[in-house]
């Protein structure tokens, strides 16, 4: 398993005022997996990726990375786990994600020079992964300000590969993207899946999730309620809540009935 996630548990907020945000939350993802996460504004998703990452410290609960126990990591754990570029992190608003002084060739290369790549081989890696995600390399010189919303979203997938991460997770990485926009970063995520990079896309749109996913979890108040296979999860949906998804979603609805 590169990620086993094991009774997670997060507050925010002072003792008094706490609010549990994950109740318990149990997920695996396999080597070379996609797996959607599904839920309303407010389920929890975000915070589940953020716990992943070491951004936000779990109240309880048990988290491996690539067979590492990350759980109780301090900062310098944390960064050195970063600096060996096995998980990355794709933000929901590339614009804030990324820093808008660089030029997209040095967003590109600094995961690789912060892991000692000489910046001669970063450069080449630079182009390699932004020719991966469909962008040309005259856009290097560039500012993110200058690029469109969903060349920009592709550069930070890009910035997301070139350290050859064993997993990518993906905050709602199409939902501010214009349908033509959504369409391509969809068929580099399946690129990517077909090479046997394992993912985790997050999304409240059930519909994209369910045509790349080998599975689709579906997070409610906090816990993992669902698990499974699309088809099983969209034909024959178990819970309440994931049926209540699936009849907000018109395209699925027909499938389901199709079926």
């Amino acid at each position: 398993m590169i990620l086993s996630v094991t009774d997670l548990r997060v507050h925010y907020g002072p003792r008094r005022r706490r609010r549990q945000v994950l109740a318990g939350a149990s997920l695996s993802v396999a080597s070379g997996e996609v797996v959607g996460i599904i839920g309303e504004t407010g389920s929890g998703k975000s915070t589940f990726a953020r716990a992943v990452l070491g951004l936000v410290r779990a109240a309880a609960g048990r988290i491996v990375v690539d067979g590492e126990d990350v759980t109780g990591h301090g900062h310098r754990q944390w960064r050195a786990l970063r600096r060996r570029g096995v998980v990355q992190y794709v933000f929901q608003d590339p614009l804030r994600s990324l820093d808008p002084d660089l030029s997209i060739a040095d967003s590109l290369v600094e995961p690789l020079l912060v892991g000692g790549v000489a910046r001669a081989e970063a450069l080449v890696r630079a182009r390699t992964f932004l020719s991966r995600v469909r962008l040309d390399e005259e856009l290097l010189p560039r500012l993110p300000g200058e690029l469109s919303g969903g060349q920009r979203q592709r550069v930070a997938v890009a910035r997301a590969l070139v350290t050859e991460p064993r997993l990518v997770i993906l905050d709602e990485p199409v939902s501010a993207l214009d349908a033509a926009n959504r369409v391509q970063i969809l068929e580099i995520l399946k690129e990517l899946r077909a090479a046997g990079t394992a993912l985790v896309f997050i999304s409240h749109d059930l519909g994209s999730v369910a045509g790349i996913a080998d599975r689709i979890a579906v997070l409610h108040q906090g816990e993992f309620v669902e698990v499974g296979p699309p088809r099983e999860v969209v034909v024959n949906p178990r819970h309440p809540y994931t049926r209540l998804l699936i009849s907000s979603a018109p395209t699925l609805r027909k499938r389901r009935n199709a079926a």
